[in-house]
């Protein structure tokens, strides 16, 4: 029997990464998919795909976010006064945390893009991701992750794969079906109904899939 599988590539410096991870983590209760997430360097990607971001799009992306929290009930309140920022301490303690405490990993996730979003302050230092993540885990691990080489491996890997894929964004998620048939690759956080025809599940509009949801 196919087993579908989904990668979720996400920088914790991207906003559509965050609301992609909120839709993500409720489909994967509903489908009962395993998702692997991976951290990668979104500006090396954007970088690499001749991918410029014009300032007049910001409006109608924050336009669109608010409007997403609002019918999800996902926290939204804006962006920090330096957006964007190096989101490298994060990436790397979520990686270190995938490997030694995964439980931890979309918890961490979600606390580092609560400061982000909500708090409004980025969680670009050692201190900064140790005090996001008070309630997740001990400080120390943020220490081990800085200081383990194989965590920004890691993260450089992912962030190649991104290259090799073509990528250009975040979040990237590739679908794959488990039946022996070609991956697919969807970008954004507004794909899961393209995700679910693709994988024969039922869509589900945001106000279906978040209703009664506290996040």
């Amino acid at each position: 029997m196919a087993s579908p599988n989904i990668v979720f590539y996400f920088d914790c410096a991207s906003s559509f990464s965050y609301i992609g991870f909120e839709f993500m983590e409720k489909y994967q209760q509903l489908w009962d998919i395993p998702v692997d997430y991976r951290p990668f360097i979104l500006s090396d990607v954007m970088a690499n795909a001749r991918n410029t971001f014009s300032p007049y799009k910001l409006p109608f992306l924050f336009a669109d976010l608010k409007r997403t929290s609002s019918i999800t009930k996902i926290p939204f309140r804006g962006t920090p006064a330096k957006y964007p920022y190096d989101p490298q301490v994060a990436l790397r303690t979520l990686q270190y945390l995938k490997t030694h405490q995964p439980h931890k990993m979309a918890p961490a996730m979600r606390s580092l893009w609560n400061m982000e979003y909500v708090q409004l302050k980025a969680p670009e230092s050692v201190d900064d991701v140790k005090y996001a993540l008070k309630d997740v885990v001990e400080p120390e691990v943020v220490d081990f992750a800085m200081g383990a080489d194989e965590t920004l491996e890691v993260v450089r890997q992912n962030t190649e794969q991104m290259k090799k894929m073509k990528g250009f964004g975040a979040p990237t998620i590739l679908v794959s079906k488990g039946d022996g048939s070609k991956s697919e690759m969807f970008f954004g956080s507004d794909r899961f109904e393209h995700i679910a025809i693709f994988l024969d599940k039922e869509p589900l509009t945001m106000k279906q899939l978040f209703a009664g949801s506290k996040l």
